[in-house]
């Protein structure tokens, strides 16, 4: 009985090779284009995460501003504060604003004393609600708000954190004149002091994350928000359009 053999076939080692290596230059191109997938994923997270924050404190700072009453207080010590006042002390600007919402009907008052401030956020205790995370670095934009309007001694705001890592914040108050202010109440041209609430506050927030935004609200004797047409001159129209934009267009009823 005769045996026979047969060939077997096989791949050389330098075959063997060559298919590992162009196995591994595709697996790391798909591990780098899935590793960009991944961080672009991340990148539109956060962005869309800090432009929900922003959303959410400009909305708070927008209540503020158009809801602005004329209505001094008292601070801690009796001394009387107009109803808007900026710089005060460590606070950009305190004002009162009304439709303070009292949903447990609570015997307080419908008005609220604010504040808003531009600093680390290590005063915030910890029964506060934040629109903001704690963390990060730079300066925290802080909203205080007090129980009372007419305080006492032992009376202490509360705090929010409302935005993280600002890097500017500008408040600016248009004046009976038709000239912006840094400072309200304002000295005029005729060296008279401002009295009652500016025409309008202009609010600019600078980030490096996301640029500059801007809010102009515009504010009536009484101190409510209404249109343009119904309380505003035409020098401070022209001051409005000059730098926001308003009144350049015939059609008021678009502002």
């Amino acid at each position: 009985m005769l045996l026979t053999c047969q060939k077997t076939a096989g791949f050389t080692l330098l075959e063997v090779l060559i298919a590992i290596s162009i196995f591994a230059v595709v697996g790391l191109g798909a591990y780098r284009m899935l590793d960009m997938v991944i961080l672009s994923q991340t990148r539109v997270e956060n962005h869309s995460e800090a432009l929900r924050k922003i959303e959410r404190a400009m909305q708070l700072i927008s209540a503020d501003f158009e809801q602005l009453v004329d209505r001094p207080v008292r601070d801690n010590y009796e001394d009387k504060l107009p109803a808007v006042i900026a710089p005060q002390d460590n606070f950009l600007i305190e004002f009162t604003r009304q439709g303070w919402r009292n949903p447990l009907q609570l015997p307080r008052s419908q008005l609220q004393r604010v504040a808003y401030e531009l600093g680390s956020g290590n005063d915030a205790n910890s029964s506060n609600h934040n629109n903001g995370d704690n963390g990060g670095n730079g300066n925290q934009l802080l909203r205080h708000y007090w129980q009372v309007l007419d305080r006492a001694q032992d009376s202490k705001p509360r705090t929010q954190v409302l935005l993280q890592n600002i890097d500017d914040l500008q408040i600016r108050f248009l004046g009976p004149e038709g000239d912006w202010h840094s400072e309200w109440p304002a000295t005029l041209a005729s060296d008279k002091k401002t009295v009652g609430l500016p025409s309008a506050i202009a609010f600019e927030i600078h980030t490096s994350a996301l640029g500059h935004i801007k809010r102009l609200f515009q504010l009536s004797e009484m101190g409510d928000v209404t249109t343009p047409k119904n309380n505003t001159s035409k020098t401070q129209r022209s001051t409005l359009g000059s730098e926001y934009g308003y009144g350049n267009n015939d059609n008021e009823d678009d502002y």
